[in-house]
């Protein structure tokens, strides 16, 4: 036996980076609570990663303040810690704050707060867990540099990670051959699905504003507004020629949450699909290929 077995839970774990001096007011606020909260826990992001709904990148750009995680996220955060459910209070009221703060700022036409891309080795907030796949994105172009996400409004809820087991198979099937000649070429005929009951297809008909879904410019980008290019309510059927994985990751109504978007047209404009606005047996056994970088 050796003379003191105590070590640490994560001797690998790393200071968080400071935060930008530009990120002030309520938003800053919330993320040096979330901060604080995340420091008590002393788990790192992959850690985090396996027992949350939320991937590495997004939990990082929450700890990072370039984008805020929906209430549902936060709590299941705050139980992982032994004190985190007393925060809990604080930590939510901080989060609606920093919401209104950013959505007024957007309507304002302020600019986002926050580096509009990762500063050098601020991809990720935990020394040890940046993912390639994860991390690519954000500093791979300036069309997916990313900016301050504001997780409202659309009617729908943002936010949220999708699921490393479909971005797995969305990275897979790669291979070369006559078979995957024909389908880099094929396209897929999608139907819209929302999952509010309030929305069915009845409803749909009347093209009611309250139950409209948002079609993307940039599936990199915020989900919000200003993203928006086109709308389409249940029922719609769009036709896509390709999907990404790695996506901004939306939120249905029910918390069922993807990364994953698909390339549709509309009007003969190009936009995109979030893949959390298909049924579920449909996203997860499309056979559409992938996107081109």
């Amino acid at each position: 036996m050796h003379g003191n077995q105590k070590r640490p839970d994560n001797p690998r774990r790393k200071p968080l980076a400071p935060l930008p001096e530009q990120l002030t007011g309520p938003v800053r606020d919330f993320v040096t609570a979330l901060r604080h909260m995340h420091g008590e826990l002393g788990l790192s992001l992959s850690d985090l990663e396996s027992r949350l709904p939320a991937s590495r990148s997004s939990l990082s750009r929450y700890l990072r303040g370039q984008s805020l995680p929906d209430e549902r996220l936060l709590v299941q955060w705050c139980k992982l810690s032994f004190t985190g459910e007393d925060r809990l209070p604080e930590l939510v009221r901080l989060l609606h704050l920093a919401v209104d703060a950013a959505g007024a700022q957007e309507l304002a036409g302020e600019p986002p707060q926050g580096p509009d891309r990762p500063e050098d080795g601020a991809d990720r907030a935990d020394g040890t867990d940046r993912d390639p796949a994860d991390g690519g994105p954000e500093g791979s172009g300036p069309r997916r540099g990313k900016r301050f996400a504001v997780l409202a409004g659309l009617g729908v809820l943002v936010v949220l990670a999708g699921s490393a087991a479909l971005a797995m198979s969305l990275g897979g099937g790669s291979s070369s051959g006559g078979e995957d000649g024909q389908k880099s070429t094929a396209t897929e005929v999608v139907t819209v699905h929302n999952i509010d009951q309030n929305c069915t297809r009845e409803h749909a008909r009347e093209r009611a504003r309250e139950c409209r879904l948002g079609l993307a410019l940039d599936p990199y980008a915020p989900y919000r507004p200003s993203n928006i290019g086109g709308h389409v309510w249940h029922g719609d059927r769009l036709t896509a020629d390709c999907r990404i994985a790695n996506g901004v990751t939306v939120t249905d109504e029910v918390g069922g949450h993807s990364s994953v978007w698909y390339r549709v047209r509309q009007k003969e404009h190009t936009l995109w699909l979030p893949g959390i606005r298909l049924a579920h047996d449909r996203l997860q056994y499309s056979s559409l290929r992938n996107c081109p970088d």
